[in-house]
C-alpha cells in the first residue's frame, strides 16, 4: 500500500505534521504535553446484517435479503449492553433498509441517548452511483430512519468510506439534505476507495457555494511502506489487543481522537457463513470472537462519544476545500 501524496500549496498540511516531537514515538504520531485534557474518541456501528456485504459475487442480492436469517437486532443489543456498562455514547449509521424492517432497534438506539446516522438505503458504493441514483437512495434511508426514530438525520457515512476525489459531488447532496456531519473520507487507499487528503484530526469541509460540513475521517498510521489503517473492521478484529491499546495511547499523546468502527455482524461469531473467495472468507470472518473483549478492554480505558460529538469538539485540523481537496 503506497502512502497518501504529500499535500500541495493548496492544501495545507496539519499544523503540526512536521512537529520533530515525532521522535518520541518512533511512528510518527507526534506527542504533546500529558497536561492537556483527555482526547475523547469517537465510536461507531455501521447498521447492517450479515449479509450485507459489498462488492462480491458470493454474497446474497438485493432482492434476496428479505429471504436471509435476520441477527442485526441481537448483534446490535449486545454493542449496546456493552455501551451502556460503560457509559459511553456512540453513533450508530443504520441502513435504512434495516430502519424499515427493524423500527423498533432505531427507536431502541435512540431511547438509549446515541446518535442515528445514515449509512444509504441499500448499501451501494457511491463511485458505481449516478447522482440521481445517491440522491433517491439517501432520501429513502433519511426517510426510514426518521419514520423510525421521529428524528430528524444529521450525519452520514457512505458504504465502504467510497466517496472519493471522483464524488466530491456528493457532499452538496448532503448537505442539501441537512447533514452537518459526514465520516465517509478514509484517507488511504483500499478495496472500495479512499481518499489522498492528509488530515489527521476532523475538519471543516468547505464547499464551493461556501458552505460546510464536518468532517470526521478514518486516518491510518502512516509508516515508512505506507499506510496502516487499524481503527475499525478487519483491522481491529485482527490486531491484538495490546496494539489496539498501544495505538489509542499513542494517539492520545499526539491529541488525535480515532474514529472507530465497527458492525454487528463483528460481535456475531454464529453467524451464517457465506462461500466467499479465500482472502474475502479471512478478510470477513476473522477474529470474531475477539472483538467484545477488545472493545471492553478500550472502552474500560479510553472516552468515547459519537462522531458528531468529536466532531463539533476542539480538536480539529484545517479546513480543506472542495475544488482543492482532490
Amino acid at each position: 500500500m503506497s502512502a497518501i501524496p504529500k499535500p500541495t500549496h493548496s492544501d495545507p498540511p496539519p499544523r503540526d505534521a512536521h512537529r520533530s516531537d515525532r521522535r518520541s514515538s518512533g511512528l510518527g504520531w507526534g506527542e504533546r504535553a500529558a497536561t492537556r485534557a483527555p482526547v475523547v474518541h469517537a465510536f461507531s456501528v455501521d447498521v447492517e446484517d450479515w449479509f450485507h456485504i459489498l462488492d462480491c459475487e458470493g454474497a446474497p442480492d438485493v432482492a434476496s435479503w428479505a429471504q436471509q436469517e435476520s441477527r442485526v437486532e441481537r448483534a446490535t443489543e449486545r454493542l449496546l449492553d456493552l455501551l451502556d456498562q460503560h457509559g459511553h455514547q456512540a453513533t450508530f449509521y443504520v441502513l435504512g433498509w434495516v430502519a424499515e424492517r427493524h423500527p423498533d432497534l432505531v427507536r431502541e438506539i435512540a431511547r438509549r441517548g446515541h446518535e442515528l446516522g445514515s449509512h444509504s438505503h441499500h448499501h451501494g458504493l457511491v463511485w458505481q452511483s449516478s447522482r440521481d441514483d445517491f440522491a433517491r437512495d439517501l432520501d429513502l434511508s433519511l426517510e426510514a430512519i426518521t419514520r423510525a426514530s421521529g428524528a430528524a438525520v444529521t450525519t452520514f457515512r457512505a458504504p465502504g468510506f467510497s466517496i472519493g476525489p471522483a464524488e466530491h459531488w456528493a457532499f452538496p447532496l448532503l448537505v442539501d439534505r441537512g447533514i452537518t456531519v459526514d465520516s465517509s473520507l478514509f484517507l488511504a487507499q483500499r478495496a472500495h476507495g479512499g481518499h489522498p487528503l492528509q488530515r489527521l484530526r476532523p475538519f471543516e469541509l468547505v464547499l464551493p457555494d461556501g458552505r460546510t460540513l464536518l468532517e470526521a475521517p478514518v486516518v491510518p498510521l502512516q509508516l515508512p511502506r505506507g499506510a496502516l489503517p487499524w481503527s475499525g473492521g478487519g483491522y481491529l478484529r485482527l490486531l491484538p489487543e495490546a496494539a489496539l491499546l498501544r495505538l489509542f495511547a499513542l494517539s492520545e499523546q499526539a491529541e488525535r481522537p480515532v474514529i472507530t468502527y465497527v458492525h454487528p455482524r463483528e460481535v456475531d461469531p454464529a453467524q451464517p457463513r457465506m462461500q466467499l473467495p479465500p482472502w474475502r472468507r479471512f478478510k470477513y470472518y476473522v477474529g470474531l470472537d475477539t472483538v467484545l473483549d477488545k472493545l471492553g478492554a478500550l472502552f474500560s480505558r479510553h472516552a468515547f462519544a459519537s462522531v458528531g460529538d468529536v466532531a463539533r469538539g476542539g480538536l480539529k485540523d484545517p479546513p480543506a476545500f472542495l475544488a482543492d481537496a482532490a
